[in-house]
């Protein structure tokens, strides 16, 4: 279960570091950021997240804090997953190493 864990946890740190680099890149690229080739291929990995945190954040929040959002959603799930596995018993502490 320790495999699972750790291979969910790096997809959710993958969305969310691209996330924080597509953020990153449209201030650097400047007002022509959406044609940065590695911009659409952040846009690309990140659009379902983008769709989904849109569906279920209220109206008032606008399009420019959806990314923001999705992150802080991303992080509480990825905290929310180190509970519940930890709460069932399947992670569990590496062996101490005794001195000598």
């Amino acid at each position: 279960m320790t495999d699972l864990f750790l291979i969910v946890q790096m997809v959710l740190r993958l969305l969310i570091y691209t996330f924080i680099g597509k953020g990153v890149l449209a201030v650097l690229a400047g007002p022509g950021y959406r044609s940065n080739v590695v911009w659409r291929f952040f846009d690309v990995i990140t659009l379902p997240i983008w769709r989904l945190t849109r569906t279920i954040a209220p109206r008032f929040i606008g399009d420019s804090a959806i990314g923001f959002l999705a992150v802080l959603l991303l992080i509480a799930v990825n905290i929310g997953l180190y509970m519940a596995f930890h709460s069932q018993g399947w992670l569990t502490p590496p062996p101490a190493s005794l001195p000598g």
